[in-house]
């Protein structure tokens, strides 16, 4: 039985699929199952996944119809074996001693779960940017202890690697049907892990400009965000600590929310921009009402003060259209 299980959702990216296997066959790490997660995919990635079943018997392909992203990670980690779980986006890939350093470091520390950076990768320019944790690598903490982690870390799935129990113990699945999936997982499972460690390394490289990149664009799905703050909003509340990490909660739902309100600098449909932004702070204002002041800083970058009030953001929306 391997230590380690590999799951790797899949859906129409045969353009970028062999990359991301190869790097995973080529890790310096082996003793590890990969499950080559099919999701109903309309090009020729299923082949793709056949071809490469055959050549290694660590790979395994499971064939599913359409369900999402979070689905095809809930299939797969029901099947896994191995003691510690990881999850790797198929149209990314991973450095080669990815593997072999997370486990290392969950063995080493006794761990629940190892957060370490990662490479964003912009394709139109052939440049690479490092995304840092910010804690140190020489420790180990947990939010019981250090609150503010929450505020500190990328809540990708891809950045870190899980002892499966975490997931298991806990009942923590993906939320199916839903984009910002790991939003509304990541931060459950910190809150559970007795302990995390970290590696001031980066272990992934991340397309961040891909074409198609959900994140790029606003279509309906955008109001997900509230759902997936809810999700954390909601487990906390049932957890009884929602008042304890009141703050580190209206940081993330604050900031996320507010990533997706600059999204609306894009859409014409003026009556659609509009309900999007009243959605967005009604719900700002039922579960924080004193946003946006925090005991963490909200306002990240230079014009962030525009997206964190109603008025002044379609005041400024009005302002550009007549200058577009």
């Amino acid at each position: 039985m391997p230590k380690l299980s590999v799951v790797m959702p899949i859906y129409n990216v045969e353009e970028y699929l062999p990359k991301c296997i190869e790097s995973c066959l080529s890790q310096t790490y082996k003793d590890f199952e990969l499950f080559l997660v099919n999701d109903g995919s309309k090009d020729n990635s299923l082949d793709i996944c056949r071809t490469y079943e055959q050549k290694d018997t660590r790979i395994h392909v499971i064939d599913k119809p359409n369900g999402g992203l979070s689905d095809a990670r809930n299939a797969g980690m029901r099947v896994a074996t191995g003691e510690y779980i990881y999850f790797v986006d198929s149209d990314d890939f991973l450095e080669r001693t990815c593997f072999e350093k997370c486990i290392a470091k969950l063995e080493t520390t006794n761990t629940d779960m190892v957060i370490f950076d990662v490479y964003q990768y912009f394709m139109q320019t052939n440049t690479k940017e490092i995304i840092h944790n910010g804690l140190a690598e020489n420790t180990t903490t947990s939010v019981k202890e250090n609150p503010s982690i929450l505020t500190k870390v990328l809540n990708a799935a891809w950045n870190k690697m899980y002892r499966k129990s975490l997931f298991v113990n806990n009942s923590i699945e993906y939320p199916v049907g839903y984009y910002y999936e790991d939003l509304g997982t990541t931060y459950k499972l910190m809150l559970m892990a007795n302990k995390i460690s970290f590696i001031n390394e980066p272990l992934y490289d991340y397309l961040a400009d891909r074409p198609g990149n959900i994140t790029q664009q606003f279509n309906m799905k955008t109001y997900h965000i509230i759902d997936m703050i809810n999700e954390i909003v909601t487990y906390y509340k049932e957890q009884k600590c929602f008042d304890l990490y009141y703050d580190e909660c209206m940081y993330i739902a604050g900031i996320n929310i507010m990533e997706c309100l600059k999204k609306t600098r894009n859409i014409k449909d003026k009556e659609e921009v509009n309900k999007f932004i009243d959605t967005c702070f009604a719900y700002l204002k039922k579960e924080f009402p004193q946003f946006p002041k925090c005991k963490y800083k909200i306002c990240r970058q230079k014009n962030d003060w525009i997206y964190a009030n109603p008025r002044t953001l379609k005041f400024y929306l009005a302002i550009r259209k007549m200058w577009h």
